[in-house]
């Protein structure tokens, strides 16, 4: 075991057995050459390091001899000597699923490696204090250990069946500066670290050329931020837990006899539920409570608009599950989890962007894999629910979507295709007729049926702070219905275009440079590649499609970026 890995564990240790316990001169360690180390090769090893942040700097710069060491040495420099200067988030703006915009934040690479050194330092301490009710962002926990509350607690025994459906408004966004450093003062006492992070916090955003202040909310993009925010919502845990959850069965048992209700709380960052087996008058007198703590002791607003109080009957939406209880009428009643329709559209979504005419000079063989790497991931997030239905209804839609793309693709019918990528596949339990074709490889790639995903009993493991034992800790979980994105693109060249387009609507802020508008926008070349323009991000510009097609140069030689 490394000396980073024991420091990790002596503080996990100390915060357990002394929950009171400051710790001192922590300063020290977030200069030392491991550690910083450490923290860059985490840093680097996110696909996000790929886009620069306001000084230009990504990884493509590490590759550089000697740069990795003098970027490591002027870090390490500037930490010693508290020179160090937290620069402005870079802020640009993507395309949502459901139509409009959200903010994405990009971080130096220098300040995401100091977030990463605050990370390594503090997540030790507060996973001994965290509350099993909170999942969100923790080494080793999943989106379904939240969900799986609802199984174990929604049924006849337990009768949990109203449920309160959280909804804090721009919580990231919203978080005060003065109560978060104070909350942090409660475990660290040196007074060094305690300025970075607050340095940290006021760094600022950079939009369009201009500089905003941010008086509240946690960074943008940031790598701590989801700790932070932890460590900030934990006070609504603990306010939860002293006033319901620490009550023991004799307790609970007297409140059922007196027609009082119990609640119990899960929380993935800023998205909770409470499950409540009261009358609906008192979930709405416990929904006003909740509105009350938040505003009052953590400056955050509920929105009542959107923090429904539903029976499990009518179903509720969590975490991209659906969730409902049925009672059949011969039967018991049971539990219902499957896809939330929020989720399943977004599926869609991401097939049809990859199935556009502009992907047409993709090869097949790379856009199938593309394709089956997205539903595959997708069908894997839900492995532990019943969604056997949608599947099937799923499969057949991207089987039609794919059989389309591949029509155009080649500029031939339907009898043709047919000819050419049906196929039969041998299975343990037989064999089927899909769509497949050989790779680069001559192995065969078929079609990936989401139908086929096997069901999983998931099993939560025994809860401890990952920090304490010797053992490696938990790999992180890629816990989203959608991974990494990728297009099928078959060639390096192409997806150095795709990067240098994505920078360049970044850079542009997803708005046409001529009139302002953000309908319809691409991305053209300044000069024509026919006049002997190139594909750099200095040559790219963002044009809506009503000033795009009145630049001379459009359509002269035309490629799939404009």
């Amino acid at each position: 075991m490394d000396d980073l890995r024991k420091t990790q564990m002596s503080f996990a240790r100390k915060a357990l057995a002394e929950p009171q316990h400051q710790f001192e001169d922590l300063y020290h360690l977030i200069c030392r050459k491991d550690w910083v180390e450490t923290a860059l090769d985490a840093v680097l090893n996110n696909s996000g390091s790929k886009t620069a942040g306001i000084d230009g700097i990504s990884r493509k710069d590490f590759e550089r001899e000697g740069f990795r060491n003098q970027f490591i040495e002027q870090l390490r420099n500037d930490l010693k000597r508290e020179t160090i200067q937290p620069t402005p988030v870079r802020r640009t703006w993507i395309p949502k699923s459901s139509g409009g915009q959200r903010p994405l934040g990009i971080p130096t690479i220098r300040d995401r490696v100091v977030q990463m050194l605050l990370k390594m330092l503090m997540e030790p301490i507060w996973e001994s204090d965290f509350l099993d009710c909170s999942n969100g962002f923790r080494p080793g926990r999943r989106t379904w250990d939240s969900v799986a509350l609802c199984y174990d607690r929604i049924h006849k025994q337990n009768k949990f069946y109203w449920v309160i459906e959280g909804d804090i408004k721009g919580c990231f966004d919203h978080i005060n500066h003065s109560i978060l450093l104070k909350l942090i003062r409660r475990r660290i006492a040196d007074r060094r670290i305690v300025n970075l992070i607050d340095q940290l916090l006021r760094a600022g955003v950079f939009e369009a050329g201009l500089f905003q202040h941010t008086p509240e909310g946690t960074p943008q993009g940031g790598i701590v931020s989801p700790l932070l925010a932890n460590i900030y919502l934990h006070e609504f845990d603990l306010w939860w837990w002293k006033h319901y959850g620490n009550i023991g069965l004799l307790a609970r048992q007297k409140r059922r006899r007196q027609h009082l209700g119990n609640c119990l709380l899960t929380r993935y960052a800023d998205d909770f539920i409470l499950l409540c087996n009261g009358s609906k008058e008192e979930v709405l007198k416990l929904r006003e409570e909740v509105r009350e703590f938040l505003w009052n002791q953590l400056h955050l607003e509920l929105s009542l608009e959107k923090t429904h109080v539903t029976h499990a009957t009518e179903g509720f939406n969590f975490l991209g599950y659906h969730v409902q209880l049925r009672f059949p009428s011969d039967n018991d009643p049971w539990l219902h989890i499957t896809p939330s329709e929020k989720s399943v559209q977004r599926l869609r979504d991401k097939v049809n962007q990859m199935t556009t005419s502009r992907t047409l000079f993709d090869m097949p063989e790379q856009k199938l894999k593309a394709i089956n790497r997205v539903i595959r991931g997708w069908a894997n997030y839900y492995r532990n629910v019943s969604f056997i239905k949608t599947a099937n209804k799923l499969d057949w839609w991207v089987n039609d979507r794919f059989f389309l793309w591949l029509k155009k693709k080649h500029r031939v019918g339907a009898r043709r295709i047919m000819e050419m990528y049906k196929v039969r596949e041998v299975r343990k339990n037989g064999s089927r007729w899909t769509l497949g074709m050989k790779d680069q490889h001559g192995e065969m790639v078929y079609l990936y049926q989401m139908a086929d995903a096997p069901r999983i009993t998931y099993h939560p493991p025994k809860r401890t702070n990952p920090y304490l034992g010797e053992e490696p800790l938990p790999l992180p979980i890629t816990d989203e219905p959608f991974p990494a994105f990728w297009t099928g693109a078959s060639n390096p060249e192409y997806e150095e275009r795709e990067i240098a387009k994505r920078q360049a609507l970044e850079r542009d802020g997803y708005r046409c440079v001529r009139c302002g508008s953000q309908e319809k926008v691409q991305v053209h070349h300044i000069l024509a590649l026919s006049d002997g323009g190139t594909h750099e991000l200095a040559n790219l510009e963002t044009l809506c499609e009503r000033c795009h097609v009145t630049t001379p140069s459009y359509g002269r030689k035309r490629d799939s970026t404009g």
